[in-house]
């Protein structure tokens, strides 16, 4: 469980660095092959961009946060932080964007939510499976998004050797500083 949880006291710095940046290029490609973007910091959506316009989005994405939790980290912790392991573990934390983007890409759970997005603007009721689809999406959604903020906090306070509230309202600021941030742009 404490694997699941925290994998950062097992990965870290260039490995973990190495296996994120494999993530980050292989969600890019869901994405792409999807025809989606992450337009905001937790946010997916369709487009007609690039590959290298939504990979360049992607390494914004775990990038500018990253460094915000490293600067965070050189004022707030006693230790010596190292960059690497920083980049490292938030770049880890990219896995879990690939089951948040993977399912989007089967045909039941796209068509289910044309169907009831086209229901619902008509003014109609959806469907019963559609709608089911839709809510266990949902749900298998919430729980890799939950998992995501767990796993970026983890990365955040072992990378810096921080913890405690200071570290969480620290890593919460960061979290509405992005969100925002990707409301704007």
């Amino acid at each position: 469980m404490e694997r699941l949880f925290n994998p950062f006291r097992y990965i870290a710095g260039g490995k973990a660095l190495t296996l994120g940046v494999i993530f980050i290029l292989s969600s890019s490609l869901l994405l792409y092959s999807g025809g989606m973007i992450q337009d905001s910091y937790v946010h997916i959506t369709n487009s007609g961009a690039t590959y290298m316009q939504i990979l360049l989005v992607q390494l914004v994405w775990w990038i500018v946060p990253a460094i915000l939790y490293y600067t965070c980290g050189l004022f707030m912790s006693h230790s010596r932080i190292r960059i690497i392991d920083v980049l490292g573990t938030t770049a880890f934390a990219q896995l879990l964007y690939i089951p948040l983007i993977a399912p989007l890409r089967i045909p039941a759970i796209q068509e289910a939510t044309n169907i009831t997005v086209q229901a619902i603007s008509q003014g109609l009721q959806p469907t019963l499976m559609n709608m089911t689809t839709i809510m266990l999406y949902g749900i298998w959604s919430f729980a890799f998004l939950a998992l995501y903020y767990v796993w970026n906090y983890k990365a955040f306070s072992v990378s810096c050797n921080v913890n405690g509230t200071k570290a969480i309202v620290a890593f919460v600021v960061i979290q509405i500083v992005m969100t925002i941030a990707g409301s704007v742009f």
